[in-house]
């Protein structure tokens, strides 16, 4: 049975069909491809490598937010980081810590965390859709000096993703100025063509080793399409974004 088979739907699914297609997984979050011939992973790794080229060298404080598989988080720990990492998923925390042992981690959410210990920068690789954008920032004032983020952003007023206008308004409503904004839609967005044909050729083990439906499958695929088109109307956008804390909170 699959370590990852009782993460929370779809992550169970996307993660069986990158173990089936590439033999191993590293990452949960979009690939930054650089070439059409490229391996997901390479692309997963390199959108790894950017965020990390922004942060401020070890051992500054880290808090790598929704930490996923782990293999940020043990980057950041073996480059001598003073890093945290959490989760809400106790299966997340249980996988990681079999993975990499005993890393610096808790299982829970971000808005819960205690303020009494400030960081250098709070890391979102793709978590700020898991939490309202007020509530992000509100809790960032509080302990973050920098924020960064790679993720995607309705761009327009459309469902299924944080409007990116009202991201940087909760951001600047929080003493946030943003300082760096890239757009990577482009070298995001194969990251979605490349699930949508594998999806139904690996339907039945996806139905047998991780318990998921025929209809769960069928609305991947159809959420994937969909996906793609908004990509390529410029519905959806994905960026690199880096806040500064105007109250220049400083480290302990």
């Amino acid at each position: 049975m699959p370590d990852y088979r009782d993460f929370y739907y779809p992550l169970n699914v996307l993660l069986h069909v990158l173990t089936l297609e590439e033999g191993d997984v590293r990452h949960l979050h979009y690939g930054l491809f650089d070439r059409p011939d490229q391996t997901i992973g390479a692309a997963q790794d390199r959108a790894s490598a950017r965020i990390l080229s922004q942060l401020p060298p070890p051992p500054a404080r880290i808090l790598d937010v929704g930490s996923g598989l782990g293999t940020t988080l043990a980057r950041l720990v073996h480059l001598g980081y003073d890093a945290l990492g959490i989760t809400p998923d106790a299966n997340q925390v249980a996988l990681i810590r079999k993975r990499y042992g005993n890393l610096p981690l808790e299982c829970v959410r971000f808005e819960d965390l205690r303020a009494d210990t400030p960081f250098d920068v709070a890391l979102f690789h793709e978590s700020t859709q898991y939490i309202d954008s007020e509530a992000l920032f509100v809790k960032a004032e509080q302990i973050a000096k920098s924020v960064l983020v790679l993720d995607e952003f309705a761009m327009r007023p459309i469902e299924g993703l944080h409007r990116y206008d009202e991201f940087l308004a909760a951001a600047q409503g929080h003493h946030f100025s943003k300082v760096m904004d890239e757009d990577v839609s482009d070298q995001a967005a194969p990251t979605v063509d490349y699930f949508v044909p594998r999806l139904p050729r690996f339907r039945q083990r996806l139905i047998d080793d991780i318990g998921v439906t025929n209809a769960q499958i069928d609305d991947l695929i159809d959420s994937g399409k969909r996906y793609r088109d908004r990509y390529r109307n410029g519905d959806y956008g994905y960026r690199f974004l880096r806040f500064e804390n105007a109250s220049r909170i400083t480290t302990a």
